[in-house]
């Protein structure tokens, strides 16, 4: 049996092309050898299957039955070619490809939405899988190849990442329409105002709980937890049961505040945000594909 491996890539394809054209000089033109060198690589192709290829007749050379056989394998053979050529492209491009990423639930949820609305009208055959994840999570799957790029509320620890900052979103204070300081909001309120009182929280691993547990410190203020939560939906719809106050991303309240199901109580001199950040490993460098993403999202200060 023949070895496919003693086959020449280069042999089948001026095959082909002879037997496209019909005419040995023709082929010879448009493959840009000479005449007597394409004649050779066609015999040395026949003695290597043990097959006679072409016969001659007065309209030029044709395919032998074996010929035909062999011509209609490479029609395929080099229709794939130019579609792995084609494929290859776009992915040189950032054209065609895979974009897997990993985000904490408040981006994920309220923010990632309306990027890829914007990457899936510039590159729409890009397959995109997203992961909900904690921030160390996001770190720990980028370490392990896992996902390509990452969207976290903090900065990362190690000089594995690459990162930089793209938003501020405000944390503001929440609570029902029914909730006591709601019924005034007329004007703002002490902050020690929210001393004892009823407060649903993330829980101690997400970082916006660090951040607000250092800042209500700073106040003076410690409220009474009730409840711990991971999940912002779960939290919102808590508060918006009037179990107590919560201390949230303002993007990701928007939606409650405007319907009314949740309102924002005024609390003097109160200034606390947090930075969004997104991180990549630093080696090897970003595909197209996944550097197409990352330039959606701006650089904060520039």
């Amino acid at each position: 049996m023949l070895d496919p491996h003693q086959i020449n890539l280069n042999h089948l394809r001026y095959f082909y092309e002879v037997a496209r054209s019909g005419n040995m000089r023709k082929a010879a033109t448009r493959i840009g050898i000479s005449q007597p060198a394409l004649s050779k690589q066609i015999q040395a192709l026949e003695d290597t299957i043990g097959l006679q290829l072409f016969y001659r007749t007065p309209k030029g050379l044709q395919p032998t039955a074996d010929g035909e056989v062999a011509f209609n394998y490479c029609e395929r053979i080099f229709g794939h070619l130019r579609d792995l050529e084609a494929s290859l492209d776009l992915r040189r491009k950032g054209s065609a490809g895979r974009l897997t990423l990993g985000s904490v639930n408040s981006i994920s949820t309220h923010l990632l939405p309306g990027y890829l609305r914007s990457y899936r009208e510039a590159f729409p055959k890009v397959r995109i899988k997203i992961t909900t994840l904690r921030s160390k999570q996001v770190l720990r799957s980028l370490s392990e190849h896992r996902i390509d790029i990452g969207l976290i509320a903090e900065e990362p620890p190690s000089s594995e990442f690459v990162w930089r900052p793209f938003m501020k979103t405000p944390l503001v204070v929440v609570a029902s329409p029914r909730h006591e300081l709601a019924l005034d909001r007329s004007r703002p309120h002490a902050a020690d105002r929210l001393k004892r009182m009823d407060m649903v929280a993330f829980d101690q691993p997400a970082p916006t709980r660090r951040v607000t547990d250092r800042y209500l410190a700073k106040l003076g203020v410690e409220p009474r937890i009730i409840a711990e939560c991971p999940s912002i939906d779960t939290i919102m719809a808590m508060v918006s049961e009037d179990i107590g106050f919560a201390i949230l991303p303002n993007h990701c309240v928007e939606a409650e505040l405007k319907s009314g199901t949740l309102v924002t109580l005024p609390i003097a001199d109160w200034h606390l945000e947090r930075t969004l950040y997104i991180v990549h490993l630093a080696g090897p460098s970003l595909s197209p594909t996944v550097r197409h993403f990352a330039d959606l999202f701006p650089t904060l200060g520039a």
